[in-house]
């Protein structure tokens, strides 16, 4: 029961921290990645992402088992979410086991081990609140699987090469290459991994070592150059033949100012958060240092010296004792954890909270050593004196009650984030609240009042963006697309080509624009349009659909075939691009090539009509009317009000010399439509029916 309660307890926590997320919605990133990423869009295309190393495969991957188990339902993508955390938890506890193995080796009785740390760090990292973006955001996935595989190799690496050879038996070479194989596997899902080398370093210096820094460099010299060289000759390569080291997109930020800002954002904005997580939000508002003068970037530097000089005292009392080896460890690891993202590679945005899932583990060791530290001292403080029995007892009671009260008030603090996380309207509002004056929550407060067509008050968040920036082409562009949806062209076409005058190569200000041109009698600019969207996003689903069946319209058949093949690439059972395929290559006499794209159509959407009826026809024009009069027949079984189709039903019947069968149909066609153009011919020959 002792080995199964901490797994119980585990389990429990992480389900009641992240139980009230299965039916949260897709939020900011995940629509990029996840509902308009292709690949992820059925098991058949795998092979398509597997090998591209720079799209975080293991990620799509992952996504796209979501994707066959539950489609866009959410539940299943926060399901996977909740378990790899899970894992995360466990994996920490099993890493806490190890650092308490390895400290009461060698260790002298007069230092207590703190047995109980493990399961602390562990239930610490379940409930903490700033994991909730990392959590329940779907898309921050990456860094809990980077996570996954960093720990795993940690872990393997250590029982391994050390465990082994303290049981007095050979090195575990199986376990020693898996560890190298996980490593690399961890770089699949997101390169913050590239930091585990130190962590190994630290971990052995700490606990496995017991020599003191200066002796230990000198003994460790040759493998962390050996291992620095090779990861800085991988950062080169990477530079050379990739698409960069770890820069996240086009940034306009120096790599100075940014390692300033982040001087600032370390102490400022992480260290807050993981000791008092409070103000979360999706969108921190840490503003660019460009300059040493800056008070942001004097007292990070403050901040951070007493930081470093905590951490330095901690691992020069280490030496035989190990005593504060977890405490000098935890922090240690939150600084070398945070180096990929926090130092001299600029990223898009200065500080994110999913950012800190990593150096959190760092935190929870550190803060569950101190906390296990503090009730072991009262509790040896009560064994010394013990006049007081009454007050001694009340004395660890508080320790114990202390330690609940953190995890208690970090579940609840997680329980109501996640509320928050609910939907795009919620997060946004929230992230707007917190800070009024950044521009981005309220462009995508507004998109998120433009899904649930909220126009107006989409309208209304868009303007107050551009109240604090008349130029944000994102919200000149969103504020095109809602008057396009209001029909008021003018206004659209207006704000769409301000937004491109910002940022030409912005695909959805081209699409948006097509659309207002398409609607007000400008079928060329439009089709222009829609060719420049696809130009700046090949992936731009929406603008192939849509410039396939206005190229049609447009009578530009090759090119309609074109658009409609490659949106079927990326949604390969969409039955109305294999209608609009279907037509383009019938209107091209293609008939066999049409048969068999409206064929596709019917498949997939059986209750959309339009297939059957022109598939019908061909079948009519090839003389196959048997063929075609069955389609016509189950088109009325699902719509018996459609005109057109009785009216060929009789057409066929009259052929076949069925005169009763299509006299009925003919009937119907003019019960349906009595005004129709060839309303008197029909009338004439149910007339001379009658009479014959």
């Amino acid at each position: 029961m002792k080995k199964i309660f901490p797994h119980i307890l585990l389990i429990s926590l992480v389900c009641l921290a992240y139980g009230n997320t299965l039916h949260h919605s897709f939020h900011f990133d995940d629509i990029p990645s996840i509902l308009q990423k292709p690949w992820i869009r059925g098991l058949d295309k795998i092979p398509d992402f597997i090998f591209s190393y720079s799209q975080r495969p293991l990620v799509i991957l992952s996504f796209n088992i979501n994707y066959a188990v539950s489609g866009f339902k959410e539940w299943s993508y926060h399901v996977f979410n909740i378990t790899f955390h899970l894992l995360v938890v466990v994996l920490i506890y099993r890493l806490g086991k190890l650092i308490v193995f390895h400290m009461s080796e060698g260790t002298t009785s007069l230092v207590k081990v703190p047995t109980q740390m493990p399961l602390l760090a562990a239930s610490i990292f379940a409930v903490h609140p700033l994991n909730t973006q990392a959590v329940t955001y779907i898309s921050s996935r990456s860094s809990i699987m980077a996570t996954i595989f960093y720990l795993v190799t940690i872990i393997l690496f250590l029982e391994g090469l050390y465990k082994k050879e303290n049981e007095g038996t050979k090195t575990n070479y199986v376990f020693v290459v898996g560890a190298v194989v996980f490593f690399g596997l961890g770089f699949l899902c997101k390169l913050i991994v590239v930091s585990l080398p130190a962590i190994l370093f630290a971990y052995h210096y700490y606990f496995i070592s017991n020599h003191n820094l200066q002796t230990w460099v000198k003994l460790q010299w040759k493998w962390v150059i050996g291992v620095g060289g090779l990861l800085f000759t991988t950062f080169i390569l990477k530079k050379i033949y990739g698409d960069g080291l770890l820069r996240a997109s086009i940034v306009d930020v120096t790599t100075w100012d940014y390692f300033r800002t982040q001087l600032g954002v370390i102490p400022l904005e992480y260290f807050r958060k993981m000791l008092f997580p409070f103000n979360l939000t999706i969108d921190t508002n840490f503003q660019v240092v460009q300059h040493w003068r800056s008070l942001v970037a004097i007292g990070g530097l403050i901040i951070l010296g007493v930081f470093s000089v905590v951490w330095i005292k901690l691992s020069q009392v280490k030496k035989q004792s190990k005593k504060y080896g977890p405490e000098a460890f935890g922090l240690i690891w939150i600084l070398i954890t945070l180096s990929p993202t926090s130092s001299f590679i600029p990223l898009l945005d200065m500080a994110a909270e999913h950012r800190t899932y990593l150096p959190l583990v760092g935190f929870s060791i550190f803060m569950s050593s101190l906390l296990m530290r503090l009730k072991s001292f009262i509790k040896q403080s009560i064994e010394v004196g013990t006049s007081d029995i009454c007050s001694n007892k009340k004395m660890l009671r508080v320790s114990v009650v202390l330690i609940l009260l953190t995890l208690t008030f970090f579940l609840i603090g997680t329980r109501e984030r996640n509320k928050v996380w609910k939907d795009e309207v919620s997060l946004w509002a929230d992230a707007k609240q917190k800070a009024p004056f950044l521009i981005r929550p309220y462009n995508n407060l507004g998109e998120a009042y433009d899904k649930i067509g909220e126009y107006d008050l989409a309208i209304e968040e868009f303007e107050a963006a551009l109240r604090l920036n008349p130029n944000y082409f994102f919200s000149l562009s969103n504020l095109g697309n809602i008057y396009g949806k209001k029909k008021e062209y003018g206004q659209a076409i207006s704000y769409t080509q301000k937004a491109l005058q910002q940022k030409w190569d912005y695909a959805p200000g081209h699409y948006n624009l097509a659309k207002a041109l398409h609607m007000t009698g400008n079928p060329d600019k439009a089709m222009s349009s829609y060719r420049s969207a696809i130009k700046y996003n090949p992936y731009f689903e929406e603008a192939f659909f849509n410039l396939g069946f206005l190229a049609m319209e447009r009578k530009q058949f090759e090119e309609a075939m074109g658009s409609f093949k490659s949106f079927l690439k990326m949604q390969p059972r969409h039955p109305k691009a294999h209608f609009g395929l279907a037509t383009s290559y019938a209107m091209m006499g293609k008939k066999e090539e049409a048969k068999q794209h409206y064929e596709n159509a019917i498949t997939y959407d059986p209750e959309f009509l339009s297939p059957y009826i022109n598939l019908a026809n061909l079948h009519m024009a090839t003389g196959n009317t048997m063929e075609a009069k069955n389609l016509l027949k189950m088109v009325l079984l699902k719509n018996p009000n459609l005109a057109g189709v009785h009216k060929n039903l009789g057409l066929i019947f009259m052929q076949e010399e069925d005169m009763n069968d299509a006299s009925e149909h003919f009937k119907e066609y003019l019960r349906l439509m009595p005004t129709a153009p060839d309303a008197l011919a029909i009338k004439s020959f149910l007339q001379n029916k009658n009479q014959s």
